[in-house]
């Protein structure tokens, strides 16, 4: 049951008068803040501003350490340089976010200055101070009870100016290879992935606050036997620039599959969820919100069979259909029949069907669901790719490595019109302190997925990692992305493709309370 909060009197006048303001000088309501207003423009217009301030925040590294990161910002172009200028306020900083509770040595800010460039960055590990050194356990790091040996901080990467435009950061292994998305605050966050018994025996919730006031956080777990109570999960405090820690793996106990949302009654966080298996690491990435339809990019061939997670979070029963788009078009894995999901519970469905075939997944349903794939590694929980939105403008995965045994493609699906796509890859040079870059456009033909392998370009640094852009082109049909490595032919990273914009739409201004209060 979630915290409720109380609101004085005064403070809803003082808010409705606030709103009226508002309505009366006809600034229309955004729920993004990386903007700021250009001229003004005609009333019934929509407006393109750029962006000029965005946030993300990239977890810890695990175990505790030093944090790799990949970076690309600034508007990038085909050519991999910038598209905007210079000034002032045109840097990424990522600053550190300690644990609560307990003490850390204070580190100082990363700076990322080239726009367009790629940057591998490394974040220091949290050091603890003072008899906190010994790794006590602490309010901020929850553990199945074993005391912590590391104090683990998040960090938080603030965009501004030029350098906001097309922001990509991603936590990533030594050889700058892409683990997880740097993730977006919000307010309501879900994540989806196995339990103890598909090799989620230990899972991790980070929680990290990049705003300058505190938030209050409630956590629901939804596993396969229904909605489950994951200890105080109610009402956490995050307080601002800091990181809350949270241990997982009672609900994962026993469990196939887990469903977590993260919901905040205040303010806003960034969320990350790991589940650790014999010492091997997997990241959740985070999927949509619960919807009647679905499409999961990024499902790659393998020798093992993998698996569809699906989460019903209301009280009446999911009736899912799942359709695979393919190089050969739309197939249905299981025939004409769908999968019955009980409200409030979770499951685990096998992809055996879909054989070795790349795809995605389209899920439709009479009520909203969510959804994510997991697809067997070598060892551990697998790797798992999650449903996200198409791509607008264009999407940035900044770690990726090839040679070396390493193989990176970009699957693209297309379920309805075909799309024309370009793929720019962006590395440091071998030489000097510039980029290279190369490009080539791909065309993905309607309610088809194509495989398009990517490597660093020609002069780029050796044994560097490098960026790819995707930029769907003007005329295209909805696009979805993920980018599949491979190491000896054993999947070993997907990451879904998030959009990174350079631009914003802010509606037309109206003299109306309609303006931020539609009917």
């Amino acid at each position: 049951m979630r915290a409720v909060h109380l609101v004085p009197v005064a403070a809803v006048l003082v808010a409705l008068g606030a709103i009226g303001g508002v309505a009366q000088l006809g600034h229309p309501a955004t729920a993004q803040r990386p903007a700021t207003l250009g001229p003004a423009s005609s009333p019934a217009a929509t407006r393109q501003v750029p962006v000029t301030s965005a946030a993300r925040a990239c977890p810890p590294a695990p175990g505790g350490g030093a944090a790799p990161v990949a970076l690309l910002a600034g508007g990038s172009s085909a050519g991999g340089s910038s598209t905007v200028g210079h000034g002032s306020t045109d840097q990424v900083e990522l600053t550190a976010l300690p644990p609560v509770g307990l003490p850390v040595r204070a580190a100082g800010p990363v700076r990322a200055q080239s726009p367009g460039a790629l940057a591998l960055l490394t974040l220091p590990a949290a050091k603890a101070t003072g008899k906190q050194a010994a790794g006590q356990q602490t309010a901020g790091q929850q553990t199945t009870g074993q005391q912590a040996t590391q104090p683990v901080q998040g960090w938080s990467v603030a965009g501004g100016g030029a350098m906001a435009q097309a922001l990509e950061a991603e936590l990533t292994q030594d050889s700058g290879l892409a683990s997880v998305r740097c993730a977006e605050p919000g307010s309501d966050l879900w994540f989806l992935g196995p339990g103890q018994q598909n090799g989620g025996s230990q899972v991790q919730l980070d929680l990290m606050n990049v705003d300058s006031t505190a938030a209050s956080v409630d956590v629901s777990v939804i596993n396969d036997g229904g909605q489950v109570q994951a200890g105080n999960d109610n009402g956490i405090t995050v307080p601002p620039h800091q990181t809350v820690t949270e241990s997982l793996s009672s609900v994962a106990r026993g469990s196939g599959v887990l469903a977590i949302e993260v919901h905040t009654s205040i303010g806003r966080v960034a969320a990350d969820v790991s589940a650790e298996s014999h010492g091997v690491t997997s990241w959740l990435p985070g999927t949509a919100t619960p919807s009647t339809r679905l499409v999961i990019p990024g499902v790659p061939p393998s020798g093992s069979t993998a698996g569809l997670f699906l989460a019903d979070p209301g009280p009446s029963t999911a009736k899912v259909t799942v359709t695979a788009i393919t190089p050969q078009g739309h197939i249905s894995p299981f025939g004409s029949q769908s999968v019955d999901l009980p409200g409030q519970s979770a499951s685990y469905v096998a992809l055996s069907p879909l054989g070795g075939t790349t795809a995605a997944l389209q899920i439709t349903s009479n009520v909203p669901v969510t959804a994510a794939v997991v697809v067997p590694g070598s060892s551990g929980p697998g790797v798992l790719t999650a449903a996200t939105a198409p791509i607008s403008e264009q999407a940035i995965v900044a770690g990726n490595t090839s040679g070396a045994g390493m193989a990176a493609s970009v699957l693209l699906s297309a379920p309805g019109a075909a799309a024309r796509v370009r793929l720019t890859e962006i590395a440091p040079a071998s030489k000097g302190n510039s980029s290279v870059s190369a490009s080539q456009v791909v065309t993905v033909e309607a309610g088809r997925t194509l495989a398009a392998p990517v490597k660093a370009p020609k002069g780029a640094k050796h044994d560097s990692a490098f960026a790819l852009v995707i930029s769907p082109l003007t005329g295209s049909g909805p696009l979805y992305a993920a980018r599949v490595e491979t190491q000896d032919h054993n999947v070993v990273s997907i990451i879904p493709a998030a959009s990174a914009l350079t631009t914003i739409s802010l509606p037309p201004v109206r003299d109306s309370y309609d303006a931020i209060s539609p009917p």
